[in-house]
């Protein structure tokens, strides 16, 4: 039977994690989901408990690694698998094709591109007073400039 990698698309706190944990508890026995947060914390608390000022694209790439490793473990013993990593940008779209079609599992885009910047600053701002792991307003809204720029540089490539 053929595997199933969905990834999402998305800002911090535009429900990604959320709809990745529903989905996930459907069917827990045959489904996961990996994410670069637990993987960073796991690989270096260190740099994030000092708010990620030392973050460099090092440790980017080391999550990456270890990310698709536990995907590709995933799919090839049999579990669907769900990434809720923002994939804003092609290229990383492009790497996780690639890594799809390398297990032969059927890629499924969740896209929340559309949900309000606004809206996710004011979720992020919730998780935190209650406890959970804020990303900040000055992230989200910077994530949000990469990404527009580069949807009108595609916009106007395309017309």
């Amino acid at each position: 039977m053929r595997r199933t990698l969905i990834v999402t698309r998305g800002l911090p706190a535009s429900g990604k994690t959320t709809e990745a944990l529903s989905w996930v508890a459907e069917d827990p026995e045959h489904r996961a989901r990996v994410g670069s947060d637990e993987i960073a914390a796991m690989l270096h608390p260190h740099v994030l408990a000092s708010d990620g000022a030392a973050y460099s694209s090092r440790y980017a790439e080391r999550e990456q690694l270890v990310v698709n490793a536990a995907i590709e473990a995933l799919l090839r013993s049999g579990v669907d698998v769900v990434c809720d990593d923002p994939f804003l940008l092609p290229h990383y779209l492009d790497a996780v094709r690639e890594l799809a079609a390398r297990c032969d599992a059927e890629l499924v885009v969740w896209d929340f591109t559309a949900v309000d910047v606004e809206d996710c600053i004011a979720r992020d701002r919730q998780r935190g007073l209650a406890g959970g792991r804020a990303i900040g307003e000055q992230k989200i809204r910077i994530q949000h400039q990469l990404f527009s720029a580069y949807e009108q540089v595609a916009a106007a490539e395309d017309g």
